[in-house]
């Protein structure tokens, strides 16, 4: 009976999986601004529940590094493309002297303020935050609001 039971779950798991990675390749799921990272063998980088997960796992040690990856891969980071989307009254253009200052700008264009690295895999936008600490940053009020 246990090992009934456990193949219908792990069944069950798979095709959940299965379900949510079809689900997850849809522009209308991901949105606009969502950055399609690779896995090293150049596949898409899937969700996954799996010891972790492939996102979830990169981040072991710091909450707040996950949190602001999470946030460049989804593009809520307080930068032009977000002002814009959501019709902020904040300049949409970068230091650089790009019209748009967006996530893929950033991390793959901008010569402007960030270190040269151009990052692919999941584990280098790790790098690229810790090495560009103010990279998708929120601004920080001495006064304490905002």
């Amino acid at each position: 009976m246990v090992r009934h039971t456990n193949a219908l779950r792990s069944r069950a798991a798979h095709s959940v999986l299965d379900s949510w990675n079809s689900t997850f390749q849809g522009p209308t799921y991901q949105g606009s601004e969502f950055l399609e990272l690779q896995r090293p063998d150049r596949q898409p980088l899937q969700p996954s529940y799996l010891n972790g997960g492939p996102w979830l796992s990169t981040f072991r040690h710091s909450i707040t590094e996950f949190a602001r990856v999470c946030q460049c891969i989804t593009g809520h980071v307080p930068i032009g493309a977000y002002y814009c989307r959501f019709k902020i009254n904040e300049p949409h253009g970068c230091t650089c002297g790009a019209a748009l200052e967006s996530c893929q700008h950033v991390l793959f264009r901008c010569r402007d303020r960030y270190s040269m690295h151009y990052p692919r895999f999941l584990g280098d936008i790790a790098s690229f935050m810790k090495y560009n600490p103010t990279a998708f940053g929120f601004t920080w009020d001495p006064s304490g609001v905002g």
